[in-house]
Order: structure tokens, then C-alpha cells, then sequence
């Protein structure tokens, strides 16, 4: 099983995220120019989001529930968006969070209270996750108390289900930014070898 897991966003969990002008996934900054735009997020997806959008013509805010933007947002992105934000180019709302989306508006948990934005679309940069329940349904168990990882073999990667084997970031569980292409091309060498010991081990008994 090589899932991945962009098919299942982080939702936001507020009233409103079910509105067509909510996005969790990207397209094209066209769309967007000269709209009201909220960007969620403050790693490398919202940042470059962020800034693309900007340099479009769009009018971009951030809301970013710490209080800085992500430290390991890529070096040559971070300096750009954090001088953007700096000079007022884009607005940012940090140790703040989205109460609400309305249809022409949104409204936001901030330090200083709720602030009310009008708003065109909100572009929800907030991550993704396995799909848990189709994991849990074949019957694979997820650890809760260790970022939700599968139950797997750290040593041959097969789940706790006999000769069912986990390749890639599904692995990783909550932790999606530990695990990517480039630290994964092993993984499939792994599982191989792994059936062909089995496979060995049935032909000597």
C-alpha cells in the first residue's frame, strides 16, 4: 500500500468550510487576481501560495495560529514572504485562528478579538492526512498515541495484516512532512527483499 495522502485535507472544522470559495487544494493564481484572499497556513504550500497570489494582483491575507511563520519554510521562500508581510504587502494575523466563513466574508479569532474580513475565497493551506478510513477498514491498526502511524515492521515495513506492506509517506501517519520521495526509494527494495525471504523460507520447509 502506497497511498500517499493528498487526497484527504485537514479540514478547519468551522462553520462555512463547506462554501464553493473554500479551496484545499491550489490551482492557478489566476482566479484570484484582484479578489479578497485569505491564506491559511504558514508553511511552504500557504507561503508560496501567499506570494504567487499576491504578485497576481490579489489582496492576501494570512492567518497563521503561531507566531511566526513556519521555521522550516524553504530559505529561499521565507525571507520574501516574511518582507512581504513586513512592509504591509500582505496582511498577517498571527496566534490567530478562522472562526467562521461567510459568503462575503470571514471572521477570525485573533489576539485582539474577532476580527471581521471581507473576503472572496479562502485558500486552505493546512496540510493532509492518510485516508484513516479506508486504512482502518482493511483492518490496519493506527497507533494514537504515536501521530496515528500505521502498525507496521520498521524493519520489513508489513503492517500488523500478514504480507500487506506500507511504502512511502503513509507510513509517517500525522508527521507528513518526515517522509517524501526523496527519503522513500527504499522502501519498495525493502518490501522486496522482504518477499523474497518469505518466499525462501516456504521453499526450504
Amino acid at each position: 500500500m502506497a497511498t500517499g495522502y493528498y487526497d484527504v485535507p485537514r479540514l478547519m472544522e468551522v462553520p462555512g468550510e463547506n462554501l464553493p470559495k473554500v479551496k484545499h487544494y491550489y490551482d492557478d493564481a489566476h482566479p484570484y487576481i484582484g479578489q479578497n484572499v485569505l491564506v491559511v497556513g504558514a508553511a511552504n504550500s500557504a507561503c508560496d501560495v501567499a506570494l504567487e497570489t499576491y504578485y497576481k494582483g490579489s489582496n492576501v491575507t494570512m492567518v497563521i495560529r503561531s507566531d511566526e511563520i513556519y521555521k522550516n519554510v524553504k530559505y529561499w521562500i521565507r525571507p520574501n514572504i516574511e518582507n512581504r508581510i513586513e512592509e504591509g504587502s500582505i496582511k498577517a494575523y498571527f496566534n490567530s485562528t478562522v472562526k467562521e466563513i461567510l459568503q462575503d466574508s470571514v471572521l477570525l479569532n485573533t489576539p485582539d478579538g474577532v476580527v471581521k474580513l471581507s473576503n472572496d475565497f479562502v485558500l486552505a493551506m493546512t496540510g493532509y492526512q492518510p485516508n484513516y478510513p479506508f486504512l482502518e477498514k482493511l483492518g490496519i491498526e493506527i497507533n494514537s498515541e504515536n501521530h496515528k502511524k500505521p502498525t507496521f515492521e520498521e524493519e520489513t515495513f508489513e503492517s500488523n495484516l500478514p504480507n500487506v506492506y506500507l511504502a512511502g509517506v503513509v507510513q509517517a501517519g500525522l508527521l507528513t512532512s518526515k517522509l517524501f520521495i526523496e527519503n522513500t526509494r527504499h522502501h519498495g527494495k525493502v518490501i522486496v527483499q522482504s518477499v523474497l525471504n518469505k518466499k525462501q523460507l516456504i521453499a526450504n520447509t
